[in-house]
């Protein structure tokens, strides 16, 4: 019974490795071309604030695309789409990104050998300090211009709960994506 569930197991993490390496794949596919306006201009003409998120979902993958749907704030507002509309569809895009970095860690911890001390350093560390990460999460997002990948894969490879993190993230993410707006628009002010 121990080797079927085992077995399980071990189709399981296949099959969403798979699944993950799709979107990875995919992300870094359609990411060649989000940079190139034109595509970008025909997705959200096309498809309405449904392109701005799919855009922002694309981009939220920072290093498969390393350009933030923000920086194309000018080009949808030339299209006529609000800016608290394409800030909150940027922010849930980002967010659902995010998402996907966390299951690649969740699903990352469980290649590990169970007995592994790592495993027993980080269940302790998660138990001893885990609002601090949280909260660290949440200023990383709102202000820090770099991947939250960077924290949300290692909170997912320690159990934290997604929960916990998704509101961290997304006002962190909503922070950030205000202050981009705002300095796009000012920047667009001075020319």
């Amino acid at each position: 019974m121990n080797k079927r569930v085992n077995s399980k197991r071990v189709l399981f993490g296949v099959i969403l490795v798979i699944f993950l390496s799709a979107v990875v794949i995919g992300a870094l596919y359609v990411g060649k071309y989000e940079s190139d306006n034109s595509v970008v201009r025909d997705v959200v003409s096309r498809y309405g604030y449904l392109g701005v998120f799919v855009i922002s979902f694309i981009s939220g993958f920072n290093f498969a695309v390393p350009v933030p749907a923000i920086s194309f704030l000018p080009l949808f507002l030339e299209l006529e789409k609000s800016v608290v509309l394409v800030v909150l569809f940027i922010t849930i895009g980002m967010t659902l990104a995010d998402g996907i970095a966390y299951v690649i860690g969740r699903t990352g911890r469980q290649f590990l050998h169970p007995r592994a001390k790592l495993l027993s350093v980080l269940n302790k560390m998660r138990d001893r300090y885990y609002w601090s990460p949280l909260v660290a999460l949440g200023l990383f997002a709102a202000f820090i211009p770099f991947p939250n990948e960077v924290l949300v894969a290692p909170l997912g490879f320690m159990r934290y709960r997604l929960r916990h993190m998704f509101l961290p993230m997304f006002a962190g993410n909503l922070v950030f994506n205000i202050l981009s707006s705002i300095g796009v628009m000012k920047l667009l002010d001075l020319f």
